[in-house]
Protein backbone atom coordinates (compact mmCIF):
# COMPACT_ATOMS: atom_id res chain seq x y z
CA UNK A 1 0.00 0.00 0.00
CA UNK A 2 1.12 3.55 -0.74
CA UNK A 3 0.73 6.73 0.98
CA UNK A 4 2.23 10.07 1.25
CA UNK A 5 0.57 11.24 4.27
CA UNK A 6 2.60 11.34 7.90
CA UNK A 7 -0.07 9.86 9.45
CA UNK A 8 0.07 6.19 7.28
CA UNK A 9 4.25 6.71 7.71
CA UNK A 10 4.06 6.94 11.38
CA UNK A 11 1.68 3.91 11.88
CA UNK A 12 4.19 2.08 9.47
CA UNK A 13 7.23 2.87 11.00
CA UNK A 14 5.98 1.83 14.02
CA UNK A 15 5.36 -1.50 13.28
CA UNK A 16 9.24 -1.59 13.71
CA UNK A 17 8.99 -1.98 17.34
CA UNK A 18 7.13 -5.67 16.47
CA UNK A 19 10.30 -6.83 15.56
CA UNK A 20 12.94 -9.14 17.50
CA UNK A 21 15.06 -9.97 14.77
CA UNK A 22 17.23 -8.64 12.54
CA UNK A 23 19.58 -9.84 10.03
CA UNK A 24 22.56 -8.71 8.68
CA UNK A 25 22.36 -7.57 4.65
CA UNK A 26 25.95 -7.93 5.16
CA UNK A 27 26.05 -11.82 5.58
CA UNK A 28 28.17 -14.27 2.58
CA UNK A 29 26.31 -15.09 -0.44
CA UNK A 30 25.35 -18.53 -0.21
CA UNK A 31 23.05 -18.81 -3.47
CA UNK A 32 21.28 -22.08 -4.12
CA UNK A 33 21.72 -24.16 -6.91
CA UNK A 34 20.02 -27.48 -8.24
CA UNK A 35 23.22 -28.42 -9.91
CA UNK A 36 25.46 -27.74 -7.29
CA UNK A 37 27.68 -30.94 -6.85
CA UNK A 38 29.65 -31.70 -3.72
CA UNK A 39 31.42 -34.89 -1.58
CA UNK A 40 28.95 -37.05 -0.30
CA UNK A 41 30.27 -37.93 3.41
CA UNK A 42 29.45 -41.84 4.05
CA UNK A 43 30.45 -42.34 7.79
CA UNK A 44 32.58 -45.67 8.19
CA UNK A 45 33.49 -45.69 4.09
CA UNK A 46 35.65 -48.89 3.57
CA UNK A 47 37.84 -48.64 0.35
CA UNK A 48 35.52 -50.29 -1.50
CA UNK A 49 33.75 -46.81 -1.69
CA UNK A 50 35.46 -44.77 -4.77
CA UNK A 51 33.98 -41.67 -5.87
CA UNK A 52 30.93 -40.25 -3.83
CA UNK A 53 29.51 -36.94 -4.78
CA UNK A 54 25.61 -34.90 -4.09
CA UNK A 55 24.43 -32.86 -6.08
CA UNK A 56 21.61 -30.32 -5.66
CA UNK A 57 20.17 -28.40 -3.09
CA UNK A 58 21.60 -28.03 0.28
CA UNK A 59 19.48 -28.27 3.90
CA UNK A 60 18.85 -25.74 5.69
CA UNK A 61 16.33 -26.32 8.30
CA UNK A 62 13.68 -22.97 9.79
CA UNK A 63 14.96 -21.43 12.63
CA UNK A 64 13.18 -18.43 12.80
CA UNK A 65 10.03 -19.20 10.52
CA UNK A 66 7.67 -21.16 12.40
CA UNK A 67 5.67 -23.06 9.97
CA UNK A 68 2.86 -22.71 7.56
CA UNK A 69 -0.81 -23.23 7.80
CA UNK A 70 -1.87 -27.16 8.26
CA UNK A 71 -2.59 -27.89 4.54
CA UNK A 72 -5.85 -30.12 6.05
CA UNK A 73 -7.37 -26.78 7.67
CA UNK A 74 -10.77 -27.11 6.09
CA UNK A 75 -10.98 -22.86 5.12
CA UNK A 76 -7.89 -23.98 2.77
CA UNK A 77 -10.31 -26.48 0.79
CA UNK A 78 -13.46 -24.56 1.26
CA UNK A 79 -11.21 -21.64 -0.50
CA UNK A 80 -9.64 -24.32 -3.43
CA UNK A 81 -13.30 -25.32 -3.95
CA UNK A 82 -15.14 -22.27 -3.75
CA UNK A 83 -13.22 -20.09 -6.08
CA UNK A 84 -12.06 -23.05 -8.72
CA UNK A 85 -8.65 -22.72 -7.82
CA UNK A 86 -7.63 -26.19 -9.31
CA UNK A 87 -9.67 -25.07 -12.64
CA UNK A 88 -7.22 -21.77 -12.58
CA UNK A 89 -3.61 -24.46 -13.08
CA UNK A 90 -5.98 -26.97 -14.53
CA UNK A 91 -3.29 -28.90 -16.86
CA UNK A 92 -0.36 -26.81 -16.46
CA UNK A 93 2.28 -29.03 -15.94
CA UNK A 94 5.39 -26.84 -15.04
CA UNK A 95 5.44 -25.99 -11.56
CA UNK A 96 6.32 -22.13 -11.61
CA UNK A 97 3.76 -21.18 -14.14
CA UNK A 98 1.44 -23.02 -12.56
CA UNK A 99 2.26 -20.43 -9.35
CA UNK A 100 2.41 -18.06 -11.90
CA UNK A 101 -1.60 -18.54 -12.98
CA UNK A 102 -2.27 -18.56 -8.93
CA UNK A 103 -0.27 -14.66 -9.03
CA UNK A 104 -2.16 -13.95 -11.82
CA UNK A 105 -5.78 -14.64 -10.44
CA UNK A 106 -5.42 -12.95 -7.50
CA UNK A 107 -3.96 -9.78 -9.72
CA UNK A 108 -6.95 -9.87 -12.05
CA UNK A 109 -10.06 -9.95 -9.14
CA UNK A 110 -10.23 -6.37 -8.41
CA UNK A 111 -8.72 -2.90 -9.62
CA UNK A 112 -5.83 -1.10 -7.44
CA UNK A 113 -7.60 1.30 -4.74
CA UNK A 114 -4.76 2.62 -2.64
CA UNK A 115 -6.96 4.09 -0.20
CA UNK A 116 -8.87 1.15 0.61
CA UNK A 117 -8.53 0.54 4.97
CA UNK A 118 -10.73 -2.71 4.73
CA UNK A 119 -9.47 -5.44 6.81
CA UNK A 120 -10.69 -8.59 6.27
CA UNK A 121 -9.72 -12.00 6.05
CA UNK A 122 -8.91 -13.60 2.23
CA UNK A 123 -12.97 -14.79 2.18
CA UNK A 124 -14.40 -10.96 3.26
CA UNK A 125 -11.55 -9.71 0.61
CA UNK A 126 -12.72 -11.44 -2.50
CA UNK A 127 -16.21 -11.26 -1.39
CA UNK A 128 -16.41 -7.57 -1.60
CA UNK A 129 -14.27 -7.60 -4.78
CA UNK A 130 -17.07 -9.67 -5.93
CA UNK A 131 -18.99 -5.80 -5.71
CA UNK A 132 -16.35 -3.94 -7.67
CA UNK A 133 -14.29 -3.04 -4.65
CA UNK A 134 -11.02 -1.87 -5.43
CA UNK A 135 -7.77 -3.34 -3.14
CA UNK A 136 -4.12 -2.19 -2.35
CA UNK A 137 -1.10 -4.67 -1.93
CA UNK A 138 -1.97 -5.49 1.55
CA UNK A 139 -4.80 -7.28 0.78
CA UNK A 140 -3.05 -8.68 -2.43
CA UNK A 141 -0.39 -10.15 -0.61
CA UNK A 142 -2.84 -11.73 1.86
CA UNK A 143 -4.89 -12.98 -0.70
CA UNK A 144 -2.04 -14.81 -2.38
CA UNK A 145 -0.57 -16.21 0.19
CA UNK A 146 -3.97 -18.01 1.15
CA UNK A 147 -3.81 -19.26 -2.59
CA UNK A 148 -0.77 -20.50 -2.92
CA UNK A 149 -1.64 -22.16 0.63
CA UNK A 150 -4.34 -23.80 -0.25
CA UNK A 151 -2.62 -25.27 -3.46
CA UNK A 152 0.16 -26.48 -1.48
CA UNK A 153 2.91 -24.08 -1.72
CA UNK A 154 4.88 -22.13 0.66
CA UNK A 155 4.26 -18.94 0.79
CA UNK A 156 5.11 -15.92 3.22
CA UNK A 157 4.52 -12.33 3.73
CA UNK A 158 6.83 -9.30 3.45
CA UNK A 159 6.88 -5.77 4.52
CA UNK A 160 9.65 -3.58 1.95
CA UNK A 161 10.31 -0.12 1.52
CA UNK A 162 12.10 2.50 -0.63
CA UNK A 163 15.81 4.33 0.94
CA UNK A 164 13.60 7.40 2.32
CA UNK A 165 15.96 9.69 1.28
CA UNK A 166 14.99 8.55 -2.92
CA UNK A 167 11.96 10.50 -1.99
CA UNK A 168 11.73 12.13 1.35
CA UNK A 169 9.18 9.86 2.88
CA UNK A 170 8.48 5.96 2.93
CA UNK A 171 6.99 4.21 0.18
CA UNK A 172 6.18 0.78 1.56
CA UNK A 173 4.43 -2.10 -0.32
CA UNK A 174 3.58 -5.44 0.72
CA UNK A 175 4.42 -8.41 -1.45
CA UNK A 176 5.13 -12.47 -0.68
CA UNK A 177 7.45 -14.95 -1.74
CA UNK A 178 6.69 -18.23 -2.68
CA UNK A 179 9.12 -21.16 -2.60
CA UNK A 180 9.71 -22.31 -6.00
CA UNK A 181 10.61 -26.30 -6.15
CA UNK A 182 11.26 -25.44 -10.10
CA UNK A 183 14.35 -23.58 -9.12
CA UNK A 184 15.38 -24.82 -5.60
CA UNK A 185 14.56 -21.04 -3.86
CA UNK A 186 12.69 -18.39 -2.70
CA UNK A 187 11.02 -16.41 -5.68
CA UNK A 188 9.52 -12.99 -4.79
CA UNK A 189 5.63 -12.53 -6.31
CA UNK A 190 4.22 -9.21 -6.32
CA UNK A 191 0.38 -10.00 -6.91
CA UNK A 192 -0.68 -6.46 -6.85
CA UNK A 193 1.48 -5.49 -10.09
CA UNK A 194 1.81 -9.20 -11.27
CA UNK A 195 5.00 -8.85 -11.67
CA UNK A 196 8.54 -10.36 -10.07
CA UNK A 197 12.45 -10.04 -10.89
CA UNK A 198 14.83 -11.68 -12.73
CA UNK A 199 18.53 -12.41 -13.03
CA UNK A 200 19.44 -13.90 -16.44
CA UNK A 201 16.10 -15.46 -16.33
CA UNK A 202 16.13 -17.17 -13.17
CA UNK A 203 13.46 -15.45 -11.00
CA UNK A 204 14.82 -13.48 -7.73
CA UNK A 205 14.01 -13.53 -4.07
CA UNK A 206 13.48 -10.06 -1.62
CA UNK A 207 17.04 -10.56 -0.51
CA UNK A 208 18.52 -11.07 -4.17
CA UNK A 209 16.62 -8.27 -5.73
CA UNK A 210 17.64 -6.07 -2.20
CA UNK A 211 21.28 -7.02 -2.46
CA UNK A 212 21.64 -5.95 -6.01
CA UNK A 213 20.03 -2.40 -5.33
CA UNK A 214 22.13 -2.26 -2.75
CA UNK A 215 25.35 -3.01 -4.69
CA UNK A 216 24.92 -1.18 -8.10
CA UNK A 217 20.81 -0.05 -8.57
CA UNK A 218 20.13 -3.62 -9.83
CA UNK A 219 21.86 -3.16 -12.96
CA UNK A 220 21.31 -6.55 -14.43
CA UNK A 221 17.88 -7.17 -12.42
CA UNK A 222 15.04 -6.96 -14.87
CA UNK A 223 11.30 -6.71 -13.80
CA UNK A 224 8.61 -9.33 -15.50
CA UNK A 225 5.29 -8.90 -15.96
CA UNK A 226 2.23 -11.62 -16.16
CA UNK A 227 2.55 -15.16 -17.26
CA UNK A 228 4.81 -14.90 -20.22
CA UNK A 229 7.24 -12.83 -18.10
CA UNK A 230 7.70 -10.06 -20.38
CA UNK A 231 9.98 -7.26 -19.49
CA UNK A 232 7.74 -4.72 -17.54
CA UNK A 233 8.80 -1.89 -19.30
CA UNK A 234 9.81 1.55 -16.82
CA UNK A 235 8.65 1.77 -13.84
CA UNK A 236 5.72 4.05 -13.30
CA UNK A 237 6.11 7.30 -11.97
CA UNK A 238 2.88 7.33 -10.15
CA UNK A 239 3.85 3.88 -8.54
CA UNK A 240 7.36 4.02 -7.32
CA UNK A 241 6.55 0.78 -4.73
CA UNK A 242 6.70 -1.18 -8.47
CA UNK A 243 10.22 -0.93 -8.56
CA UNK A 244 13.14 -2.66 -8.03
CA UNK A 245 14.51 0.51 -5.97
CA UNK A 246 11.63 -0.60 -3.77
CA UNK A 247 13.75 -3.66 -1.95
CA UNK A 248 16.24 -1.26 -0.37
CA UNK A 249 14.86 -2.61 3.28
CA UNK A 250 13.28 -5.67 3.98
CA UNK A 251 10.89 -6.70 6.45
CA UNK A 252 9.55 -10.45 7.05
CA UNK A 253 6.25 -11.16 8.97
CA UNK A 254 7.10 -13.95 10.74
CA UNK A 255 3.23 -15.35 11.24
CA UNK A 256 2.72 -18.48 9.59
CA UNK A 257 -0.99 -18.88 9.56
CA UNK A 258 -2.86 -16.13 7.96
CA UNK A 259 -6.51 -17.85 8.74
CA UNK A 260 -5.90 -18.29 12.47
CA UNK A 261 -3.78 -14.67 12.52
CA UNK A 262 -5.83 -12.51 10.00
CA UNK A 263 -3.12 -10.28 8.20
CA UNK A 264 -3.44 -7.35 10.51
CA UNK A 265 -3.52 -9.00 13.97
CA UNK A 266 0.40 -8.07 14.29
CA UNK A 267 3.32 -10.37 14.48
CA UNK A 268 6.90 -10.07 15.17
CA UNK A 269 8.95 -8.99 11.96
CA UNK A 270 12.17 -10.19 10.70
CA UNK A 271 13.99 -6.93 9.51
CA UNK A 272 17.02 -6.52 6.65
CA UNK A 273 19.04 -3.56 7.96
CA UNK A 274 22.39 -3.77 8.62
CA UNK A 275 25.00 -3.12 6.10
CA UNK A 276 27.53 -0.71 5.25
CA UNK A 277 25.46 1.46 2.92
CA UNK A 278 22.50 1.52 5.46
CA UNK A 279 24.78 3.07 8.56
CA UNK A 280 25.70 6.01 6.14
CA UNK A 281 22.04 6.49 5.24
CA UNK A 282 19.63 8.75 7.09
CA UNK A 283 16.88 6.50 7.56
CA UNK A 284 13.25 7.05 9.58
CA UNK A 285 13.03 4.83 12.83
CA UNK A 286 11.03 4.27 15.77
CA UNK A 287 12.20 5.87 19.17
CA UNK A 288 11.21 5.74 22.80
CA UNK A 289 8.08 6.84 24.08
CA UNK A 290 6.63 7.08 20.12
CA UNK A 291 9.01 9.88 18.82
CA UNK A 292 10.50 9.41 15.48
CA UNK A 293 14.23 9.10 15.43
CA UNK A 294 16.87 9.61 12.30
CA UNK A 295 19.43 7.39 13.19
CA UNK A 296 19.54 3.27 12.88
CA UNK A 297 21.99 3.45 16.01
CA UNK A 298 19.19 5.02 18.51
CA UNK A 299 17.02 1.62 17.41
CA UNK A 300 19.64 -0.50 17.24
CA UNK A 301 19.30 -2.39 20.82
CA UNK A 302 15.50 -3.20 19.51
CA UNK A 303 17.09 -6.18 17.44
CA UNK A 304 19.05 -9.12 17.94
CA UNK A 305 21.49 -8.84 15.04
CA UNK A 306 22.42 -12.48 12.93
CA UNK A 307 24.44 -12.91 9.97
CA UNK A 308 23.35 -16.26 9.20
CA UNK A 309 21.24 -16.07 5.99
CA UNK A 310 20.02 -19.71 5.91
CA UNK A 311 17.43 -18.03 8.46
CA UNK A 312 15.70 -16.52 5.73
CA UNK A 313 16.62 -18.86 2.94
CA UNK A 314 15.80 -22.10 4.74
CA UNK A 315 15.07 -24.95 2.40
CA UNK A 316 11.52 -26.15 2.44
CA UNK A 317 11.03 -29.66 0.88
CA UNK A 318 14.95 -30.31 0.05
CA UNK A 319 15.76 -33.68 1.43
CA UNK A 320 19.58 -33.98 3.62
CA UNK A 321 20.77 -37.75 3.37
CA UNK A 322 22.96 -39.30 5.93
CA UNK A 323 24.91 -41.95 4.98
CA UNK A 324 27.04 -44.47 6.43
CA UNK A 325 28.26 -48.19 5.42
CA UNK A 326 26.94 -51.42 6.96
CA UNK A 327 27.97 -54.11 5.00
CA UNK A 328 30.18 -54.78 2.01
CA UNK A 329 27.91 -53.44 -0.62
CA UNK A 330 25.17 -51.69 1.32
CA UNK A 331 24.72 -48.28 2.31
CA UNK A 332 22.23 -46.83 5.36
CA UNK A 333 20.14 -43.88 3.52
CA UNK A 334 18.69 -42.09 6.73
CA UNK A 335 16.47 -38.75 5.09
CA UNK A 336 15.27 -35.26 6.92
CA UNK A 337 13.28 -32.63 5.71
CA UNK A 338 11.85 -29.24 6.47
CA UNK A 339 8.87 -29.96 4.86
CA UNK A 340 5.41 -28.60 5.89
CA UNK A 341 2.60 -30.59 5.43
CA UNK A 342 4.98 -33.85 4.92
CA UNK A 343 3.45 -36.66 3.14
CA UNK A 344 6.46 -39.02 1.94
CA UNK A 345 10.30 -39.05 0.64
CA UNK A 346 10.29 -40.41 -3.18
CA UNK A 347 13.16 -42.73 -3.60
CA UNK A 348 14.44 -44.27 -7.27
CA UNK A 349 17.80 -46.12 -7.82
CA UNK A 350 19.97 -46.16 -11.20
CA UNK A 351 16.73 -44.64 -13.36
CA UNK A 352 14.18 -46.93 -11.77
CA UNK A 353 10.54 -45.61 -11.41
CA UNK A 354 9.69 -43.25 -8.45
CA UNK A 355 8.73 -45.21 -5.26
CA UNK A 356 7.18 -43.73 -1.68
CA UNK A 357 9.44 -44.90 1.26
CA UNK A 358 7.69 -46.01 4.31
CA UNK A 359 9.69 -43.68 7.35
CA UNK A 360 12.79 -41.78 6.90
CA UNK A 361 15.57 -44.91 6.55
CA UNK A 362 16.38 -47.85 4.10
CA UNK A 363 19.20 -49.45 2.95
CA UNK A 364 20.64 -48.90 -0.62
CA UNK A 365 22.27 -51.66 -2.18
CA UNK A 366 25.21 -51.10 -4.09
CA UNK A 367 26.30 -53.23 -7.47
CA UNK A 368 29.45 -53.37 -8.73
CA UNK A 369 30.41 -49.33 -10.63
CA UNK A 370 28.67 -46.25 -10.48
CA UNK A 371 25.06 -46.27 -8.43
CA UNK A 372 22.81 -43.20 -8.50
CA UNK A 373 19.78 -42.60 -5.69
CA UNK A 374 17.79 -39.97 -6.05
CA UNK A 375 15.45 -38.69 -3.38
CA UNK A 376 12.81 -35.57 -3.24
CA UNK A 377 9.63 -35.06 -1.05
CA UNK A 378 6.20 -35.01 -1.29
CA UNK A 379 3.88 -33.23 0.50
CA UNK A 380 -0.22 -33.58 1.33
CA UNK A 381 -1.51 -31.53 -1.65
CA UNK A 382 0.88 -33.91 -4.11
CA UNK A 383 3.55 -31.01 -4.53
CA UNK A 384 7.26 -32.03 -5.01
CA UNK A 385 10.42 -30.82 -3.59
CA UNK A 386 13.33 -30.41 -5.51
CA UNK A 387 15.31 -33.31 -6.44
CA UNK A 388 18.71 -34.20 -4.36
CA UNK A 389 21.34 -37.03 -6.09
CA UNK A 390 23.71 -39.12 -4.31
CA UNK A 391 26.50 -41.27 -6.85
CA UNK A 392 28.45 -43.31 -5.27
CA UNK A 393 30.89 -46.03 -7.30
CA UNK A 394 31.50 -49.50 -5.73
CA UNK A 395 34.56 -51.45 -6.36
CA UNK A 396 33.97 -54.80 -5.84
Amino acid sequence: MRTGTDTMRYSFIILFTFAVLALAATVAHAALSKEESRPLTIEGAADSIGRATVTGPRFHGPEVFAGIEDYHNPRLKRLRDEYGLDKVVAGETNEFRRILKLRNWVHSRWHIDNDQNFNGDAFAILEKAKKGEGFNCSHSLAVQHAVMLSMGYIARDMGVDTNHEDYGRSIHHGVNEVWSNDYAKWVLLDAKYDTHFERNGIPLSALDVHEAVRADGGKDVVKVQGLDRRPAGPDPKDAPENSKRSYWWLSYYLRPSPFTEPHWSGSSRLLVFDSDAFRNTTWYRGGRDGQIVKHWAYAANAFIPTRDRHQIEWTPGVPDLRIRQTAANELDVQLRSATPNFKTYLTRTNGSSWQPLSGDQFRWSLRPGENRLEVRTQNAAGVLGPIVTAEVEFKR
